[in-house]
């Protein structure tokens, strides 16, 4: 968890301080929505099993989104959200699990960042500092979600990121000591004589 806690400065911030009750309720409320909809393969995934570009993104926002997930969670001494094709767990995710509104939020998200970058910084995002990237997020991230609107791009993209990264195979494995079946059962159990067992 601590490589993703890096990647804004104020992130504790996000959840709490600047997020009003309507607006957490409508997050939660659509987050409940595509949980109910979480599909089997969620349970520990592979980015290469996972179908390419479900939402008919264009290149340059496939190549935005992949930049998001790495500023989320960056690689460290493990792999970053990039390295493990989370941008294809978040496509995927938002194509299978929610409706058509929260869909065309998202692909807006895109739109709406790229305006903020060249309104701020008079540049691409792709081009902007690291500081900068965090900067922007964070702001967009206190953005109330207005009555109209069902998410907040940047909490939502948080959100499925962070939880993309630790359902998938390698953190699974090698982080989270995954187990399919992690019960045991121990045919051989020593009885002292001097103790008296519960049936």
């Amino acid at each position: 968890m601590r490589a993703f806690q890096k990647a804004f400065p104020q992130s504790g911030n996000i959840y709490n301080k600047f997020m009003k009750r309507r607006d957490l309720l409508k997050i939660l409320g659509v987050s409940a929505v595509g949980l109910v909809s979480v599909p089997l393969w969620i349970d520990y995934w592979d980015g290469d099993d996972l179908p390419p570009n479900q939402l008919g993104m264009p290149e340059d926002q496939q190549l935005l989104l992949k930049d998001l997930v790495e500023t989320i969670i960056p690689k460290t001494d493990i792999p970053g959200a990039q390295d493990l094709q989370v941008d294809k767990f978040v496509v995927t995710m938002v194509a299978d699990c929610y409706e058509k509104q929260v869909r065309d939020e998202f692909l807006n998200g895109f739109k709406e960042l790229q305006n903020s970058a060249e309104k701020t910084y008079k540049s691409d995002f792709l081009k902007i500092k690291e500081e900068e990237k965090n900067t922007l997020l964070t702001e967009m991230a206190e953005k109330p979600v207005p009555e109209n609107q069902k998410i907040n791009f940047i909490t939502f993209l948080k959100g499925l990121t962070i939880t993309g990264y630790m359902t998938s195979e390698y953190v699974e494995m090698n982080h989270l000591h995954y187990e399919m079946v992690p019960g045991r059962f121990y045919g051989s159990f020593p009885v002292s004589k001097s103790k008296f067992y519960n049936a």
